[in-house]
């Protein structure tokens, strides 16, 4: 059988390496289409009592997993300069696209209590918190309990603010650079004033492990590539050999590529962590990272 199957090969080559180019080149195509996904899906069985629990408690209570909190430490915080610059901070990262809403002292609320219809109204403590009274906001802002340990700490001279981001650009590659503008507005604001900014929200954790999977990826596969040729120069040490033969490589990887978006799936941030087969050590290290992305 294997003779006859030989016997056609050769006798057809031209024709089926016409057929082979032209089918990969199809598959090129899809394969140029490849996208990433960024969804994070838990390792517990869907079946599990504990993540049925928890997928009920989303329902009722909704989930955070699209806030971002932004921190700073200070005790100048109701300077006037300090507290103008940080209210144009907050509206700068509320003016970002995909930011839905921003959480912060200078534009927070404060309630009213109507006497006509008996219901509370929730209205701005300052109407323009870029040119008001700081003393006399400061006031009225303490004077709220809601917001201790919530927007500030003041024992610890910790102030916070919280911003949500569209649940849809966070699973989109569009979410890279909506962390980075904001960062980049916040680095802008600590720098002027001279103090540390931190941040944290689960939006900014998978990002950044996002593209930090996502290039060790294309670095991963730029040096598998080269060391394949390195280790069939040394064992061929025919220059044509070694071309056939990594011919053969990148046709696979082409139609490897073009299957997985014919089929409708998407490279996922695990998948993106195996290593090159025959990599044990790389295996063996990208272990306990691909755990963490996956809870």
């Amino acid at each position: 059988m294997w003779h006859d199957i030989a016997a056609f090969i050769i006798k057809f080559r031209i024709a089926l390496l016409i057929i082979l180019l032209a089918s990969t080149g199809i598959m090129g195509y899809f394969a140029a289409q490849v996208k990433i996904s960024y969804d994070f899906t838990s390792a517990v069985p869907t079946d599990n009592p504990k993540y049925i629990e928890y997928q009920n408690f989303r329902k009722q209570f909704g989930e955070d997993g699209n806030l971002m909190v932004i921190g700073i430490q200070t005790k100048d915080f109701f300077s006037p300069d300090f507290f103008h610059d940080y209210a144009i901070l907050a509206r700068d990262i509320d003016s970002v696209p995909s930011v839905e809403n921003v959480l912060s002292i200078p534009w927070a609320f404060t309630l009213d209590k109507d006497t006509v219809t008996q219901k509370l109204k929730a209205r701005p403590i300052a109407d323009n918190p870029l040119s008001c009274n700081v003393d006399s906001f400061k006031q009225a802002f303490l004077n709220l309990p809601f917001y201790k340990g919530l927007l500030y700490n003041p024992e610890s001279n910790a102030y916070s603010m919280a911003l949500h981001i569209d649940k849809a650009v966070l699973n989109s590659a569009q979410r890279a650079g909506v962390i980075n503008n904001i960062v980049a507005l916040g680095d802008a604001f600590g720098k002027k004033h001279n103090v540390e900014i931190h941040y944290s929200g689960l939006p900014l954790i998978r990002t950044e492990m996002a593209v930090k999977v996502q290039s060790e990826m294309k670095l991963f596969l730029i040096v598998s590539f080269i060391l394949t040729a390195v280790i069939l120069v040394l064992f061929f040490r025919s220059f044509t050999a070694v071309l056939a033969s990594m011919l053969v490589v990148a046709t696979g990887v082409v139609w490897s590529m073009g299957t997985i978006v014919l089929l409708g799936y998407k490279i996922t941030i695990l998948t993106a962590l195996i290593p090159p087969p025959g990599s044990s050590n790389r295996h063996t290290q990208l272990r306990v990272p691909a755990q963490q992305v996956s809870l």
